[in-house]
C-alpha cells in the first residue's frame, strides 16, 4: 500500500510539474527568476564548459594530429579500462623517421660517407621523438587531463544540480499555482503546507547549486596552474630540439662556427689540386671527431680526436688534410676546425 501511495504521489508530481512547464510556455501560468548573481554564475558555468571543451579539442589536435590515430588511442583506452586489451605504444613520426635512417645507414656500411650522416641524422631524430613523447606525456597529464575531468567530475555535477534545480523550481510554481485556485478553508491549508514544503526544497536545492556554480572560479585558478605547466613543457621541449639541432649541425659543419663558414672565410678560399698542392696561407688545424675509412687512393683516413692540418679544395663537401706527411681529402662533416 505504501508503495502504491508512493507511486501515486510521484506521477502526481510529474504531472503538475508538466502542466506547469506548458503553462510557462503557454505565458498563463507564473514563473519563479533566480537572481541577477546566480543568472551570472549560470552564465559563467555555461561559457567555462564551451570554452573548455574548445581548448581540449586543440590540444589535444597539437599533441596528437593524427585523427584515425586519436580513435584509436580513444578505442584502446576503453579496452584497457575493462581490460580486454592493454593499449599499444605508438612511435611518433620521429622516432620511426630515425630508426629508418639507421637502418639505411647500416645497409651503406661504417665507411660511407652518406652512411655516416645518416647515422648522425637519425640519432637526432630518435633524440627528437623522445623529446616530443616527454611533451605529449607531460603536456596530456598536466594539462589535458585536469581539463578533461573538470568536464567529465565538475561540470556534469553541476549539470545534475541545475536539472535538480528546475525541478524543485517547477515544484514552487506549481504550489503557488494550486494556492491560488484554492477555494475552501481546507484547500487553502493545504495548498500553503504544500508551498512552505517546496519553497524550503527549492531553497536548500539553490544553495546547493550556487556553491558548486561558485567552485568554477577555483577551477579558473586550477586551470591557470596547469596551463603554466604546459607552458613550461612546450619551452623545455623546443629547448631541447633546439639544442639537438645546433649538435647535429656542429657534427654536420653546417653552422656559422664551423668548417662550412671557415672554408670561405677563415681559410681564404682558393681551388687547388686534390693532392699534391695546397694554397700558400690558408692552412688550419682542425679535429677529427669520428674515424673515416679513405675508399680511394685521393682519401685520408681519420682516426676520431687526433689533430690533422687541412686547406680548402675544389669541393664544398671536402677538406684537404695532412697527417705526418700522408695528404687526401677528407669530408668536412667529419673534422671540426680549430679556432686560434
Amino acid at each position: 500500500m505504501e508503495d502504491l501511495k508512493k507511486l501515486a504521489g510521484g506521477a502526481s508530481a510529474l504531472f503538475n510539474r508538466a502542466v506547469q512547464y506548458t503553462g510557462e510556455k503557454l505565458g498563463t501560468a507564473e514563473h519563479t527568476d533566480l537572481d541577477a548573481h546566480f543568472e551570472q554564475l549560470l552564465q559563467r558555468a555555461d561559457k567555462t564548459k564551451a570554452q573548455t571543451e574548445v581548448l581540449l579539442k586543440c590540444t589535444e589536435t597539437l599533441l596528437h594530429p593524427d585523427p584515425t590515430a586519436r580513435a584509436e588511442d580513444y578505442l584502446y583506452d576503453k579496452l584497457e579500462r575493462t581490460g580486454l586489451e592493454k593499449k599499444r605504444q605508438r612511435l611518433s613520426n620521429l622516432t620511426q623517421l630515425g630508426g629508418t635512417m639507421l637502418e639505411a645507414s647500416a645497409a651503406y656500411g661504417p665507411g660511407s660517407s652518406y652512411g655516416n650522416v645518416l647515422l648522425k641524422v637519425g640519432q637526432t631524430e630518435q633524440k627528437l621523438g623522445d623529446c616530443e613523447k616527454t611533451f605529449v606525456s607531460t603536456a596530456t597529464t598536466e594539462y589535458l587531463q585536469p581539463l578533461k575531468a573538470f568536464l567529465d567530475t565538475d561540470m556534469k555535477n553541476i549539470t545534475k544540480e541545475r536539472r535538480a534545480l528546475e525541478v524543485k523550481r517547477l515544484d514552487l510554481d506549481a504550489a503557488k499555482s494550486k494556492l491560488k485556485r484554492a477555494k475552501s478553508e481546507k484547500g487553502k491549508s493545504d495548498a500553503e503546507s504544500e508551498l512552505r514544503h517546496a519553497q524550503s526544497e527549492f531553497d536548500r536545492q539553490a544553495e546547493t547549486t550556487k556553491l558548486l556554480l561558485e567552485g568554477v572560479n577555483k577551477s579558473h585558478e586550477y586551470h591557470t596552474r596547469c596551463l603554466n605547466s604546459f607552458v613550461e613543457a612546450q619551452a623545455n621541449y623546443y629547448a631541447s630540439c633546439h639544442q639537438y639541432m645546433q649538435d647535429l649541425q656542429r657534427q654536420l659543419g653546417s653552422t656559422p662556427t664551423t668548417t662550412s663558414s671557415l672554408r670561405s672565410h677563415d681559410l681564404h678560399y682558393s681551388p687547388t689540386s686534390p693532392i699534391n698542392q695546397s694554397a700558400n696561407d690558408s692552412k688550419g688545424k682542425a679535429k677529427v671527431l669520428y674515424d673515416y675509412f679513405a675508399t680511394d687512393d685521393t682519401e685520408l683516413s681519420l682516426i676520431a680526436d687526433e689533430i690533422i692540418t687541412v686547406w680548402t679544395s675544389d669541393s664544398s663537401d671536402w677538406m684537404m688534410a695532412e697527417r705526418a706527411g700522408q695528404k687526401g681529402r677528407v669530408p668536412m662533416s667529419y673534422i671540426e676546425i680549430i679556432r686560434i
